[in-house]
């Protein structure tokens, strides 16, 4: 493409709108729920099984593995927690979606100022809502044990500070192996994977209150820098500095979470 436009980043607490160019990943499987959307050309996704998928749109499900090209298009992407409410009202029926072409020209117009440089948290939260209305149905259709639900709500009242398996099992009344498994049953990937995932998203935060990438490494419970770089790259099949600003991105905005996405 000529005359490349540059993108935005907004980042609502576990939640993700981006508008990017030439976004090209490793392969990679993450906890989040993604949305992707070309804006001009189609990209493609290659599966753990190297099965090619190529599409201008798609809701991918946690734990799907997978390797991202779009080198040439502008490509937005929204990346939501499956136990969230709107995650509830997407059909999923099976182990991915692709978009109708009325619904990815809707997201494709409601996502160009990601493009324009125009949004600030509140109208890029306006954005990132309609988008999810074009995809919603008119009621939720999934629901989870209610004992992962005490799991997870304990995880994030404990981290950054350890966590064990002791208490999570002592928390939900069931044994370890049992809750091992209905959790990730009910989660998508294994526990050990998901407490990686909120350790991300406190080093997030912390960046953005303007901790540099080795204090924010420590306070979020990784080892070191690299061992946050490393987690970063696996989940999300990029480096942290890529996602986090740079040439191919003019606005980074970590906003404040609201009350209706919580």
């Amino acid at each position: 493409m000529d005359g490349k436009r540059k993108g935005s980043l907004f980042y609502f607490g576990e939640r993700i709108l981006l508008g990017t160019q030439g976004l090209v990943t490793e392969p990679h499987s993450h906890y989040a729920v993604s949305i992707l959307v070309s804006k001009q050309s189609p990209f493609q996704l290659v599966t753990k099984e190297k099965e090619t998928i190529e599409t201008e749109g798609i809701i991918i499900p946690p734990n799907f593995f997978h390797r991202l090209e779009a080198s040439h298009t502008e490509i937005v992407v929204i990346q939501l927690d499956p136990k969230s409410e709107e995650y509830k009202k997407i059909e999923m029926k099976d182990r991915y979606v692709l978009l109708d072409k009325v619904s990815i020209k809707k997201i494709q117009q409601l996502a160009e100022p990601l493009f324009t440089n125009t949004l600030n948290c509140q109208t890029a939260r306006k954005v990132y809502e309609e988008i999810l209305e074009v995809l919603g149905s008119t009621k939720s259709n999934k629901e989870w044990d209610h004992r992962i639900n005490v799991a997870i709500k304990r995880i994030k009242e404990t981290l950054p500070n350890p966590i064990s398996l002791s208490i999570l099992s002592k928390e939900t009344g069931i044994s370890k192996d049992r809750f091992m498994h209905l959790f990730k049953e009910n989660m998508g990937i294994p526990l050990r994977q998901y407490l990686l995932w909120q350790r991300l998203h406190i080093a997030a935060r912390l960046l953005q209150n303007g901790e540099n990438l080795t204090t924010a490494s420590h306070a979020a419970g990784f080892s070191d820098q690299a061992h946050l770089s490393r987690t970063f790259k696996k989940m999300f099949g990029v480096k942290p500095s890529l996602f986090l600003g740079g040439a191919h991105l003019s606005n980074v905005c970590f906003c404040e979470t609201s009350p209706n996405l919580e």
